[in-house]
This record gives C-alpha cells, sequence and structure tokens, in this order.
C-alpha cells in the first residue's frame, strides 16, 4: 500500500473514531439532560402542590371579621426559628418578608412558599403637600436591630406597640395599630387594618406599615433582623431572583 494511501486510511479511521465518540458523548449529554430536567420539573410540579396546600390552609384560617387585636389567621404563627428558615444567601428556605401595598397585605415567606398572611395598613401618599419620607418606601430592605415594646410620638399624636425597623434607622417599621398616650388602641385608625386605602380612606401612618397587635408583638419578637422585606405597589410585582447580601 502507497504511503499517500496509508495516510489517508488513517485520516480516515481517525475522523470515524472522533465521529463515534462525539455522538457517544452528544447522547450521553442530552440523556443527562433529559434526567436533569424531569427532576427539576417533578421537583416543580411538587412545589406547586405545596404552594396550593399552603394557600388553601391560610384561606380557611382566615379570621372573618378582621381584627386588630387578635392574629390575622386562626392557625398557630410558623416556627421560623427553625434552622432551615436561617438566612443564607439564596437558600431555598430563606426566610423573607413580603409587603403588597395595593393588597394592604404582609405574607411571611419561606423561598417560594407563604407561611402566613397578615393584614396590615401600609401608607400611600394621597394627601397634598405630604412629603417624601411619610409615604411608605417601596424596593428591598432589611430588618435592622432596632425594635421595641412601644413608643409615644406627641408630634403626632398617636404611638404603637411591638415596633420593628427596616429602614432609616427607626424612621420606617412595622408596628401595631396607633395608640393613645395611655396605651388605648385608637379604634378609629385601627378599623382601617387590612382595608383598600383611597383619598377618602387614607392611613396616616408616616411611612410605617400597621398589623394587628397580636401579629405585629409576633413579628417583633420572632423575625430576625437582616431578614429580606421586599414592598411593591404592584401586584404581578415578583422578589427578584439576583437580590444580593
Amino acid at each position: 500500500m502507497k504511503k499517500g494511501n496509508i495516510i489517508a486510511w488513517l485520516i480516515a479511521a481517525c475522523l470515524l473514531v472522533i465521529t463515534g465518540y462525539t455522538a457517544v458523548h452528544v447522547h450521553n449529554a442530552n440523556q443527562k439532560n433529559a434526567i436533569k430536567m424531569a427532576r427539576l420539573a417533578k421537583i416543580d410540579a411538587q412545589a406547586e402542590k405545596k404552594k396550593k396546600r399552603l394557600l388553601k390552609k391560610i384561606a380557611k384560617h382566615t379570621r372573618k371579621p378582621i381584627s386588630y387585636e387578635k392574629s390575622s389567621l386562626t392557625m398557630a404563627y410558623p416556627n421560623v426559628k427553625q434552622k432551615k428558615y436561617h438566612n443564607t444567601k439564596k437558600h431555598p428556605y430563606r426566610l423573607w418578608v413580603e409587603v403588597s401595598v395595593s393588597k394592604q397585605r404582609v405574607y411571611i415567606r419561606s423561598g417560594r412558599y407563604i407561611l402566613y398572611t397578615m393584614n396590615a395598613s401600609v401608607a400611600k401618599n394621597y394627601e397634598k403637600g405630604q412629603k417624601s419620607y411619610q409615604k411608605t418606601p417601596t424596593g428591598l430592605f432589611k430588618l435592622d436591630k432596632k425594635r421595641g415594646t412601644s413608643y409615644f410620638d406627641a408630634t403626632r399624636g398617636y404611638g404603637a406597640k411591638y415596633w420593628t425597623s427596616f429602614a432609616d434607622g427607626g424612621l420606617y417599621r412595622f408596628e401595631s395599630v396607633p395608640v393613645n398616650a395611655n396605651g388605648e388602641v385608637i379604634a378609629k385608625e385601627a378599623k382601617k387594618l387590612g382595608q383598600k386605602v383611597t383619598k377618602k380612606h387614607n392611613v396616616k401612618a408616616y411611612g410605617s406599615i400597621r398589623l394587628s397587635l397580636a401579629d405585629a408583638q409576633w413579628f417583633e419578637e420572632n423575625i430576625p433582623a437582616k431578614t429580606p422585606v421586599f414592598i411593591h405597589e404592584d401586584p404581578k410585582n415578583h422578589y427578584p431572583d439576583d437580590y444580593e447580601e
């Protein structure tokens, strides 16, 4: 056999081997990808079932009528102090708080799941001349260490119980419905809890987020500092997946 023919044969043989190896490699990669996609689809399906089960449970235990003294739900509060809820970066069970201005609700969440729903009063900027600092800010925040069991602001004529700061060193807080100088609930304002806010039905909370007495106490005692808080006005909005510590 001539030298040129031998070289051509060797090149052809090598190409055949490479082609065969590539085909096997692609086949194996496709198989692995198919298995991975099937596993992810199964996880998503299971997650959807869990989400629906939790939402159904919450709907079943929604307290009616709304109480500004008692918990928003008739079921027990979640035990968020469990290790699985610790705020590890991008942890699938990461604890966070969602606030919907449009729905006047606070959601205690674990990853994609809603653990508990609270009625809320979130201020809206309807009044002419209202300063920007009086409006509840929207966006991403973190709870800080500043919190307490009560306060009273004589300049505003009201205070609150069980407050937890989420921005500007205590200027913006999760807190109870308002109380007077004697610590008594101001019923006229408290009855707005969980109700739709309009120009005639505004919530003068100076940027803070009001909860029932029971919910505010549990929140202050159980939701730790550095827990992410996402406040939005659009009900179609979602917690950003690329949120960094």
